[in-house]
């Protein structure tokens, strides 16, 4: 995919974003489980702010390297919760009894969808405009492994914990089987980024680990987006938030626990597109302008 498609992918993605939230920002207030996402104006703003950016970037203009990450940030943030909503539409679809936990709200679901579409290509676009500013492409780094490896511990741990009898910031009631979906989804994670910071990055199962690096980095970054700036938005006053801030410890281990998706997401991303870049040429002939094929 050239740079030119990836800027038009952008622009269309963010364009789409923005008329959703739009729209979204004109229905009635959410209720229910969306009432702890993001405050419906996030997404026109941060779409608007990414279209800004994109704009300048293909102006090959510095600027837009240094607003699109920040819009990259509110995109995540307004996309925040998807990844719980893939399961409430499961199981909406299928039948499969659950509850509340089968109820969708659509409108929201689509907006924060197209949200994290855009905050995707708008990375992509962001990335590029960022490497083209270097006269040499910078060596792939380590501390993505290293984060990602760390922080893919402990929220599976904490599970085991509490299914093993430890009560310290177990809520009222949990009763739970063992976590085998947390420890899967997270050694998972952790056989990705091994795989993208590793010599297989550029083998033969390179197309598999950059689709698992992008699924599993969007998914990890808008539950951390949810929990860091619902939070901050919880303590301001400005949402619902996602934790009970009058449950004692578990506030601060539900906060640290969920801490550390934030902290994969962004370690995943890192070594994705780190390895996204490992077959390209370097030097001068990297030199091309973001916007041009």
């Amino acid at each position: 995919m050239t740079s030119r498609t990836r800027l038009v992918l952008a622009l269309a993605s963010c364009t789409a974003a923005l008329l959703a939230g739009l729209l979204h920002l004109r229905g009635a207030p959410p209720t229910g489980y969306s009432a702890i996402f993001a405050p419906r104006g996030v997404v026109p703003v941060a779409a608007a702010l990414a279209l800004v950016a994109l704009g300048l970037c293909a102006r090959r203009s510095r600027a837009g390297v240094a607003l699109g990450w920040p819009a990259v940030v509110l995109l995540f943030w307004g996309s925040g919760g998807l990844a719980l909503e893939g399961f409430r539409a499961f199981f909406a679809v299928t039948g499969i009894p659950a509850g509340e936990f089968a109820e969708v709200d659509v409108p929201g679901m689509v907006t924060r969808a197209l949200a994290a579409l855009a905050a995707v290509t708008t990375v992509l676009t962001t990335w590029d405009a960022a490497r083209a500013a270097r006269p040499v492409a910078a060596p792939g780094r380590r501390w993505p492994r290293y984060v990602a490896l760390a922080m893919c511990v402990p929220y599976p741990s904490l599970k085991l914990y509490w299914w093993l009898g430890g009560t310290f910031g177990r809520p009222g009631g949990h009763a739970e089987g063992v976590p085998w979906m947390e420890v899967a989804l997270f050694a998972t994670g952790a056989l990705v980024v091994l795989g993208l910071t590793g010599p297989w990055a550029t083998g033969r199962l390179r197309p598999l680990l950059l689709a698992a690096g992008w699924l599993g980095s969007t998914a990890a970054l808008t539950m951390g987006a949810l929990m860091l700036f619902g939070t901050l938005g919880q303590l301001l006053g400005l949402t619902a938030g996602p934790v009970d801030l009058d449950a004692g410890a578990i506030t601060g281990l539900v906060a640290l626990t969920y801490g550390s998706w934030l902290l994969v997401g962004v370690a995943l991303l890192a070594a994705t597109l780190q390895a996204q870049d490992a077959r390209r040429p370097v030097g001068p002939a990297r030199l091309a302008v973001v916007g041009a094929g």
